[in-house]
């Protein structure tokens, strides 16, 4: 006996499980509404071309049959499905980027004492995460000309990379960029002065 099927599904945000269940009929498929990593729950819709339904909660879940059959009602998937109809999925799954903002003395290389107590936090995630790429993007504010900042920004950024060498992260992942005064985080004139622009962004992925 032949299987055929064409079901079709539309699905307007990411977040959605699916498994395919096959038999001496048609694949069945069903649809799960999860969590991002950072626990936040979107939404989707699932439509054959007879009906839909539309998954708006964590653990939400439909089945469709076939294209020419309509999803079925909406049921609650619990933990334990999930974690049994999906887990090798889920474990191959990689982590979201992590970002860290450290902060600076006026018009130095100098990290603020609340923010050199992040460089320990910055390595323990890289080495938990089992990190493939830390980036490091130095940053000024408006004060100055464009080249002082450009070296400024550059030299903060160098100093975080010796300070994460100095907390044994593999120097193969560190990479480092200057973006002067050019890009920042609060917008000001020219020649005003914003500490929170002060900074080097560091993403840990």
């Amino acid at each position: 006996m032949a299987c055929t099927t064409t079901p079709q599904w539309n699905l307007w945000l990411t977040g959605c499980l699916l498994v395919a269940l096959t038999g001496c009929t048609a694949p069945r498929q069903s649809i799960v509404l999860v969590p991002d990593p950072a626990g936040h729950v979107g939404a989707a819709e699932v439509r054959t071309a007879v009906g839909a339904q539309v998954l708006q909660k964590a653990g939400d879940m439909t089945r469709t049959q076939s294209a020419a059959a309509a999803p079925s009602a909406l049921t609650t998937a619990d933990a334990a499905f999930v974690n049994t109809t999906f887990g090798e999925a889920l474990s191959v799954e990689p982590a979201p980027a992590q970002t860290f903002t450290l902060l600076f003395e006026n018009g130095s290389s100098v990290l603020r004492a609340d923010s050199l107590a992040q460089l320990d936090e910055i390595a323990t995630a890289s080495h938990r995460r089992m990190a493939v790429r830390v980036t490091i993007s130095g940053h000024t504010d408006a004060v100055g000309s464009d080249k002082l900042n450009d070296g400024l920004a550059r030299a903060r950024a160098e100093e975080v990379k010796h300070q994460l060498l100095q907390r044994q992260v593999p120097p193969a992942l560190l990479s480092t960029s200057s973006h002067g005064k050019g890009n920042p985080l609060i917008p000001t004139p020219d020649g005003v002065a914003e500490p929170r622009n002060r900074r080097v962004v560091v993403i840990v992925r």
